[in-house]
């Protein structure tokens, strides 16, 4: 079997993309290609049956298992009952959770509203394991609604959830009870216990860091120490990983050998007490592998037989493909294992370094290049101090941080008195760290942005990085040659769109707000209308939340950064309501602005004051403009129409900045939030204005997109920006009816998600991220 493990694996992973991915053909054609290599270099055609017989058994499991992944509940049902099976998370006056229902393998996500602080203490006590009735809404999950975002829906769907449960307010609607479960509800049990118990116990600077090391829960962490942790490159430090499971094994080794039991035995003990642990640990990726081949080094020193890593990683690899082949296309699985396989095939490298200090640097490093691709495609930024910070964090995570964690956990069970005080070091030491982690991110923490590459991209850099390892391992002076390549290949990724000669206009989907991207072709300019931004209502101070939506944070920044936007030219501020520039905070702190506009009007309030002056401080320039100003880039034109010098509108919508763009001959009439008085202005100073694509105001508000305006512009297309399911039930009927009577074709983002418009050779193309 030696070595032999390692051709099944790569066999298994063709089989199983295969199966569960869209392209197909394209990993069928691959797989042969990559078969005949491994045939020929092994000079064996019993190598390639072999490949071809595991692939194809592969592939019919996956595609089984993916045929098995159904529901039996319907959107006519509204009380289920199951056993919730997670740590619920409770925030603010919200508490979400994964039922499992009885007799199926099916889930389903439940998310509950408290409506009284005096039922809050109830829903604290809820446990895995419990049984619960509940009454709500059902419905299917919500998928991506932006173009490159993050697919929920996708993400339910391969844990086996197919409906959300909303909508549900109290303990009205839900009953839960103490039910007898099985041995895996009780070690969930024990794990939400260890949760409860830091939140209890140890300091709150230290609640996050300590619940994701000793049982892999990141929710506890800050929003911003999170995202800081996750952009500078250092996430894995949060993930349970061989490191935490070596130190685990080797202190209860050591123990029960020093307590007189023989080796053989304690082998057989850490068999039963490591899976048991990988449970407690939240069962990711990184855990389960690292468990999976401690278990098989253990077997194998128990019957002494030999085992080589790659042997050792190879079977773990497959045995968690088999038990579920979503898997692989976890981020987490994914990085975990290429990083692994990359250090073990180089041990020789590592061995020409004499030194420890040398070794850990190779280390580093190649763990650095061998997760660049991955990390460029699923989060499409890159940290240039990643590679510092996890030589100088590494050691100190490993030395005094996961140690003091794990010692403080027991020794506080014993006596607060003598923990107290190594609490009160550990936390200073932590949130020394973590207020630098968090300047360093807020200050653009060198993050280069690639935008999203393509498949192609990706196999290509992992092409260049395996024969520039095989060439520094032999000394070849073509390495050189190789890493040239990796870092024009880079570079190309960096610089791709630049070379780009389509037009972009996307109207983001933000909700119940306005967010408008503009990408002049070969990035001659960038400029965003407006960011979006969730309007939040007076809240009690039980009922608030600690991570508030922010679109601007979750939505618009992602997207740019997915597109390679690095710097945009121009921010437009239409006015100065929150869903217009609530979402622009995130967006000035993490985008190189050039300069905001904003209407010269008087500043309405110390929201909009604070967020101009916050946006000066992050080194955007500010520009108060009026009617009459323009600005031009080669044949695209831009002139604003409104507001007037002297801002007379009635209301701050109708002091919204209007802009009439000209590209490719197109006439575009961005409005924002502009209503009827400020149409009929426009109507009357601008007898000739026309436009092609219309930007409705307002959100398809009654008071905006008259019948009159309509008539007048003459558009061809309108767009709405609109919430999904608002609660102001925009856009209002008259509207739609005002639109369709004019001939007007009508896209909406509460409909349709994003609307993208592309003008490609001679025309424009339109793409709709949702289908109606």
């Amino acid at each position: 079997m030696r070595g032999q493990s390692f051709l099944w694996a790569v066999a298994a992973c063709f089989g199983v993309a295969a199966a569960l991915s869209p392209h197909q053909g394209l990993i069928i054609s691959s797989a042969f290609i990559v078969f005949g290599y491994l045939s020929f270099k092994n000079r064996s055609f019993f190598t390639l049956l072999t490949l071809v017989f595991v692939g194809v058994c592969t592939f019919i499991w996956a595609y089984v298992y993916d045929e098995q992944n159904d529901t039996v509940l319907s959107e006519h049902v509204h009380t289920i009952q199951g056993r919730v099976d997670n740590v619920p998370e409770l925030d603010g006056d919200r508490i979400s959770f994964f039922l499992q229902l009885p007799e199926h393998n099916e889930r389903v996500q439940v998310s509950a509203r408290v409506t009284e602080e005096d039922a809050l203490a109830a829903f604290q006590q809820l446990n895995p394991g419990h049984e619960c009735t509940i009454a709500g809404e059902i419905s299917t999950p919500s998928s991506a609604r932006n173009f490159n975002a993050f697919d929920y829906q996708n993400y339910l769907y391969e844990q086996g959830v197919h409906w959300t449960l909303q909508h549900v307010h109290g303990e009205d609607e839900m009953s839960c009870r103490e039910a007898d479960g099985t041995w895996l509800t009780s070690l969930k049990q024990w794990r939400h216990t260890g949760i409860r118990y830091i939140e209890d116990v140890f300091p709150p600077e230290l609640q996050g860091l300590a619940a994701a090391l000793l049982f892999g829960e990141r929710s506890h962490m800050e929003a911003d120490t999170l995202e800081a942790y996750q952009d500078l490159g250092i996430i894995h430090l949060l993930a349970i990983s061989g490191l935490h499971v070596g130190i685990v094994s080797g202190f209860l080794f050591l123990l029960f050998v020093r307590s007189g039991i023989s080796r053989e035995r304690v082998c057989e003990l850490l068999l039963l007490l490591l899976p048991v642990y990988a449970l407690l640990a939240g069962a990711a990726p990184s855990v389960l592998r690292a468990v999976l081949m401690t278990c098989f080094v253990l077997l194998c020193f128990r019957f002494r037989i030999q085992l080589q890593p790659i042997d050792g990683i190879s079977l773990a690899f497959l045995v968690l493909l088999m038990h579920d082949p979503y898997l692989l296309f976890h981020v987490g699985f994914q990085l975990s294992f290429t990083i692994s396989f990359a250090l073990i095939a180089s041990a020789a490298i590592f061995r020409q370094a004499k030194r420890r200090i040398h070794q850990f640097m190779l280390v580093s490093m190649l763990a650095q290049v061998i997760s660049f691709p991955l990390i460029v495609y699923h989060f499409h930024t890159y940290s240039l101090v990643s590679l510092p910070l996890n030589i100088i964090y590494v050691p100190i995570v490993s030395l005094i941080i996961l140690p003091m964690v794990w010692i403080l956990f027991f020794l506080s069970m014993l006596t607060t008195f003598l923990a107290s005080f190594w609490f009160f070091l550990l936390e200073n030491i932590v949130a020394f760290l973590h207020g630098f982690f968090t300047f360093l991110h807020q200050n653009g923490g060198m993050i280069a942005v690639f935008g999203r590459p393509s498949g192609v991209w990706v196999i290509a850099m992992f092409v260049i990085i395996i024969v520039a390892l095989i060439l520094f391992e032999k000394r070849r002076k073509t390495v050189i040659f190789a890493i040239s390549l990796f870092v024009a290949t880079a570079i190309f990724q960096y610089v791709q769109p630049y070379v780009d000669g389509q037009l972009r206009v996307t109207f983001i989907d933000v909700g119940q707000g306005d967010s408008i991207l503009i990408e002049l072709p070969y990035r001659q300019a960038v400029y965003l209308i407006d960011g979006g931004g969730t309007v939040m209502f007076p809240r009690e101070d039980w009922q608030e939340r600690e991570q508030q939506p922010d679109p601007g944070r979750q939505t618009v920044v992602p997207y740019l950064q997915s597109l390679g936007i690095r710097h945009v030219d121009k921010v437009i501020v239409t006015h100065g309501d929150y869903d217009h520039y609530g979402g622009l905070f995130a967006v000035t702190e993490q985008m190189d602005v050039g300069t905001l506009l904003y209407p010269r009007v008087e500043v309405d309030g110390p929201a909009v004051e604070a967020f101009l002056l916050h946006a000066r401080e992050q080194g955007a320039e500010l520009a108060f403009v009026h009617e009459g100003m323009h600005w031009s880039v080669g044949a695209y034109t831009f002139q604003i129409l409104h507001p007037t010098r002297h801002g007379d509108g009635q209301t701050d919508n109708d002091d919204s900045i209007v802009i009439d763009a000209n590209m490719y001959d197109t006439r575009w009439l961005f409005t924002g939030d502009l209503e009827a008085e400020g149409e009929q202005r426009l109507v009357r100073e601008y007898p000739h204005l026309r436009a092609d694509v219309l930007k409705a105001g307002h959100h398809g508000s009654q008071t905006s997109t008259t019948q009159a305006f309509v008539e007048h512009l003459e558009p061809t297309a309108a767009v709405i920006s609109a919430g999904k399911d608002n609660r102001y039930n925009h856009p209002h009927p008259d509207v739609i009816s005002n639109l369709e009577e004019a001939d007007v074709h009508i896209y909406r983002t509460d409909l349709q998600g994003a609307i993208r418009f592309v003008y490609q050779d001679t025309g424009w193309k339109v793409e709709r991220k949702v289908s109606e």
